[in-house]
């Protein structure tokens, strides 16, 4: 019996000998390096407290080691941050399909009709599907051009607005957040649902509840809800952040739901869809054609994807590049005598005169790159283990490119920190890299096959839009001092402080404003 136990003993003892010797000769995984200052089960979740995109972009800038890949360990994630060109070009081109899928968190289940959404479903044909319609319905070149009646019915409609809150007053106050998001608003319900914008649809009395709430909704993004990281967060819900996200999902629902029974009443459907090209148009042609797989939830969640996406970004840049621009009046006065000296005398805009305004375009291009419509873009997740550069990256480790620090990386941008419009006059491309073309270094719309569909419309608005209130009104700073630039710590990036400035219609542009 005791030479049996012996026996035994020694079995396990070789047994355990060679499991030992088996894993001690696999290669060992070479993680990305992370910064120091990470602590027990919560990681480095103390940094979410801080200016993020400001804060690793100082560890990224200060250490070779973190140049490129930095990884952080919140909670129960793994974060890559990514902080170079080199860095996004390795994850979101050489491995752009184990990077293509995204994570779920606590705003995606309340803000994609369970990852239904285009911009948060997984990657698959659910996905190319909803990305397709988008491609080639709604953002190709032709759609864009058939609604350009779109943007300039809007752009005279803020231009009619300032006209009225100006005439025979003097310089009047104008809080030009609130304006460009009423623009942007208008412009995102006209293409959805093909109404036409008159006075402001944010005004009707069908929108203005609605209008109210995707101003003051502010969506946590997968940095902001310590849920994602930590469990017990999100099973005791101790922010309120689960209880305020369905409110808004729920109120939001309803809305889409009473857009969708309105325009199913119309009784001339198919005369409206062929005047307009509206998105539900596009939907509901679908729909008739395949109702299964373009129901109503898929209908809601095109909608969502329009405005969510759509309305916010295009107003916050348009308030970043006023804000540059009084700051900057040389520059300022140089973008005015472009637009005067290539456009005729007396008259308002048209969609067709962006072409002709490369120092407009390069004013936007140069706006969003100090201060891109998000300063991360929206987080990937590996699919499967893969290699990046030199480093081993674990299944379902969440990636993020950021871009604040890629913008402002001095070994690609000389003078990073300065206004500077004419460092992109030399490509007078309207357009994002997108590509390799300038090596990644320019991403405000992301980059790859998830990148933003709707790059080119916004462009065309915002430039649109800005050249338009620079030619017809005069612009001044409430006082003397600089207008503060700082940002506001969200998921995107708006200003900590809306922006006021003084303004007054400019006498020889009257009589056109006039007949706006």
């Amino acid at each position: 019996m005791e030479l049996l136990q012996v026996l035994l003993y020694i079995t396990l003892f070789i047994l355990l000998l060679t499991i030992y010797k088996f894993l001690s000769l696999r290669p060992k995984k070479r993680l990305p390096p992370s910064p120091p200052g990470a602590l027990p089960i919560i990681g480095h979740l103390g940094l979410l407290f801080t200016p993020l995109h400001r804060t690793l972009q100082a560890i990224s800038a200060n250490s070779d080691q973190y140049a490129n890949y930095m990884l952080l360990k919140l909670g129960t994630r793994n974060i890559l941050i990514l902080s170079s060109p080199t860095a996004v070009k390795e994850c979101f081109q050489k491995n752009d399909v184990a990077f293509a899928n995204r994570p779920r968190s606590i705003g995606g289940d309340y803000n994609s009709y369970d990852y239904t959404n285009v911009a948060l479903a997984n990657y698959g044909s659910l996905w190319r599907n909803l990305r397709c319609i988008m491609t080639t319905k709604i953002f190709c070149s032709s759609s864009i051009l058939a609604l350009s009646g779109v943007r300039h019915d809007a752009v005279r409609c803020l231009l009619r607005d300032l006209y009225k809150s100006t005439i025979n007053k003097g310089p009047q106050k104008i809080d030009l957040k609130l304006k460009f998001f009423e623009l942007s608003f208008n412009i995102m319900m006209s293409l959805s649902t093909g109404e036409a914008i008159g006075d402001g649809l944010c005004h009707t009395e069908d929108n203005k509840w609605f209008f109210e709430l995707l101003k003051n909704a502010h969506v946590p993004s997968f940095f902001m809800a310590p849920g994602d990281y930590l469990p017990i967060f999100k099973y005791f819900d101790v922010f309120k952040v689960e209880k305020c996200l369905a409110e808004i999902d729920k109120n939001r629902d309803a809305f889409f739901e009473a857009i969708i029974e309105r325009f199913r009443e119309e009784s001339n459907v198919e005369e409206k869809r062929s005047k307009t090209s509206s998105l539900l148009d596009v939907l509901f042609s679908l729909q008739r054609e395949d109702p299964e797989q373009y129901n109503d939830l898929i209908i809601k969640t095109m909608i969502l994807t329009m405005f969510t996406a759509g309305t916010d970004t295009s107003a916050m840049t348009l308030e970043w590049a006023m804000s540059i621009l009084l700051n900057h009046p040389e520059k300022l006065k140089k973008a005015l005598d472009e637009v005067n000296n290539n456009i005729e005398p007396l008259r308002l805009l048209n969609d067709s005169d962006i072409s002709s305004l490369p120092y407009i375009q390069s004013i936007i291009q140069e706006t969003l790159r100090l201060y891109p419509l998000v300063p991360f873009l929206v987080p990937h997740e590996a699919a499967h283990e893969c290699k990046v550069g030199q480093y081993d990256v674990p299944s379902g480790t969440i990636v993020v490119a950021n871009v604040w620090a890629i913008h402002r990386d001095p070994n690609v941008w000389p003078e990073p920190d300065k206004f500077i419009p004419e460092r992109f006059m030399q490509s007078n491309n309207i357009q994002q890299d997108g590509d390799n073309k300038n090596g990644f270094k320019f991403i405000p719309f992301g980059v790859g096959r998830r990148m933003c569909p709707g790059g080119g419309l916004a462009m065309r608005i915002i430039a649109l839009t800005l050249a338009s209130v620079l030619r017809c009104f005069e612009w001044e700073k409430i006082g003397d001092e600089p207008i503060d630039m700082s940002e506001e710590v969200q998921f995107l990036l708006p200003r900590a402080k809306p922006l006021v400035a003084l303004c007054r219609p400019k006498p020889e542009m009257l009589n056109a404003l006039c007949q706006a």
